[in-house]
């Protein structure tokens, strides 16, 4: 399954790309992403993610995203998310908020499901990278994820990643969490390491 993720990044030259892999107490994670513009201002922008993870006991998850993005000046916007899961398949509509400066990233996203089904959810990647040296950044990641559905909690998702950067090579500690159900009833917690390349 990993061979395969690897093959859906794409060899075009795009803004941002990134390619994770973390290990954890239980399980293993890979996490591909890019970012390109589709127009000379950049105001139109795809940003698709491939996400594979397996724990150790053979069960394993698969989700596949494209977020197309129209930001204006002021870094809000509009989305359409297409997104295939070992789990279902949808698309989704929303409004999102984008900065981002040489040491700061943050891509928040608010958006409900275009199906039957009443479902909302919010997503967002903060990232935080400030030099500490002539060659050395700190590395910091913040990835949030709730779903609702019928007006109730489904589940929710929390990513951290704090390391150190050099020249785009990241590593460090690394902890997944995830809740389910509406008590947010704590299904998984993964602490690790990660090591991560930013092209």
């Amino acid at each position: 399954m990993i061979a395969w993720i690897l093959a859906l990044i794409p060899m075009q030259k795009s803004w941002g790309q990134s390619l994770e892999f973390m290990t954890g107490t239980e399980g293993l994670f890979l996490d591909a992403q890019w970012l390109r513009p589709l127009d000379k201002s950049a105001k139109t922008t795809l940003f698709s993610r491939s996400r594979a993870s397996a724990d150790y006991h053979q069960n394993t998850n698969l989700f596949m995203g494209a977020y197309l993005n129209y930001t204006t000046k002021t870094g809000l916007g509009g989305t359409i998310l297409g997104r295939i899961s070992s789990l279902e398949s949808g698309a989704d509509a929303g409004i999102h908020f984008f900065k981002a400066s040489k040491k700061m990233m943050l891509y928040a996203l608010a958006s409900l499901a275009l199906d039957s089904e009443l479902g909302y959810s919010w997503f967002s990647i903060f990232r935080y990278t400030p030099m500490l040296g002539e060659k050395w950044k700190l590395y910091t990641s913040l990835e949030l994820f709730t779903n609702f559905r019928e007006n109730k909690h489904f589940a929710s998702v929390q990513r951290i990643r704090l390391g150190l950067d050099m020249n785009g090579n990241q590593f460090g500690l690394a902890i997944n969490l995830l809740g389910v159900g509406e008590n947010y009833d704590p299904t998984e917690s993964n602490p690790g390491v990660f090591i991560r390349k930013q092209f």
